[in-house]
């Protein structure tokens, strides 16, 4: 690299120039590689610090999965139970209730409600049978003549 300068006197009048080259400095590419060298460093440091805590979060991970799959099963089967449970206890509560109110009403009362119940289920049946028959059915073929 040269560099020309100027120098300007104005005793003198005269021109004077100077060609100073530079040498290129020698330290340079070895100061620009250790600093690369200082940033790939901290790069590797920064991926040892964490690989353990990425280790221990794996296991941990699984460890978790785990735990996790035995509290499922232990969940579903108490919901499944909770629900039998309710079931039966609302059944129960509604007979106990049922009974209740029958006492109440006067016992001919009580006979006719056992003959509308027995009519009620018949009734449903007999719904039922007509759905069956009605999904049985098909639609007669229409055929369009041209006129």
């Amino acid at each position: 690299m040269t560099k020309t300068t100027t120098k300007t006197t104005k005793t003198a009048k005269k021109i004077e120039t100077t060609k100073t080259s530079f040498v290129a400095n020698l330290k340079t590419p070895a100061i620009v590689r250790k600093g690369f060298r200082a940033y790939v460093g901290v790069f590797g440091a920064a991926y040892e610090a964490a690989q353990p805590v990425f280790d221990k979060a794996v296991k941990n991970y699984d460890d978790y999965a785990a735990r996790g799959e035995k509290l499922e099963t232990v969940a579903t089967t108490y919901a499944k139970d909770t629900r039998k449970s309710v079931v039966e206890f609302a059944k129960a509560r509604f007979e106990k209730r049922s009974a209740q109110l029958r006492s109440f009403v006067p016992g001919v009362a009580n006979d006719r409600v056992v003959e509308l119940e027995a009519e009620i289920s018949k009734l449903n049946k007999k719904i039922a049978g007509f759905a069956k028959k009605a999904t049985k059915t098909v639609a007669p073929k229409v055929s369009n003549k041209a006129a």
